[in-house]
């Protein structure tokens, strides 16, 4: 799968509009160790939260750019998978490390 990373942290937001509130998603948090199932409307409620950290980060971290992407998104348009970074990502490694948090449609948990 092909992923696209948002230039802006604000571009999540109308992305998050186009996410149907009784669709099937698994959300992952890598670092907690935690993979749960949930609705099209919990999800955009997880994203948004992810969205604030991120603002907090960009507001707290004077050395991390405003332009540093975390937020990876597979069809924008019709958005199917997310793949989000945080800030352990970062640093002058050749390869990027798996993504915190992983969010996708169910019926791409073998795909993913």
């Amino acid at each position: 799968m092909r992923f696209e990373g948002l230039l802006s942290d604000e571009y999540l937001l109308p992305i998050l509009e186009r996410i149907e509130d009784r669709s099937f998603w698994i959300y992952e948090d890598k670092a907690k160790k935690v993979k749960e199932n949930l609705t099209g409307y919990e999800v955009k409620v997880r994203l948004r939260e992810i969205y604030e950290n991120i603002k907090r980060w960009k507001g707290t971290f004077g050395t991390l750019s405003k332009n540093t992407v975390f937020i990876f998104v597979h069809e924008p348009e019709n958005p199917k998978a997310f793949k989000i970074y945080d800030t352990s990502s970062l640093g002058c490694g050749t390869s990027l490390p798996p993504p915190r948090w992983k969010i996708y449609l169910k019926e791409l948990e073998d795909r993913l």
